[in-house]
């Protein structure tokens, strides 16, 4: 019954997408999740591995995540990003708490809690 129940709840979580605006989205892939860029039809390019908080702006996303149990900022510029842009041209970081925070006043992102 407990396995039955893990695959309904999984299917689940599958399906639809934990966060999105598009054509962001945070998905699970193999147990991974991803905040990715939606290319259509459930195919996506990964842009950042275990996401925790994201928020975003009309040009930024801020997200602090925690891929391969390293906790950081990043941020994404939506306007430099396209669905065949190379990823260094667009997605920056991983940054400290404090230099972050100096981004966040000298670009205009958005704030993210690491919490």
């Amino acid at each position: 019954m407990r396995v039955i129940l893990a695959l309904a709840t999984l299917s689940l979580i599958g399906c639809s997408p934990i966060w999105e605006e598009l054509p962001y989205e945070v998905y699970y892939i193999n147990g991974i999740k991803t905040l990715g860029y939606s290319i259509g039809e459930g195919a996506y390019i990964g842009r950042i591995h275990e996401p925790v908080n994201i928020t975003t702006n009309k040009k930024y996303i801020s997200v602090y995540a925690c891929p391969y149990q390293t906790c950081s900022f990043y941020y994404i510029d939506k306007i430099k990003d396209h669905e065949f842009a190379e990823h260094d041209e667009f997605v920056f970081g991983p940054y400290t708490n404090e230099q972050f925070a100096t981004l966040v006043k000298k670009l205009g992102l958005p704030r993210v809690s690491s919490e």
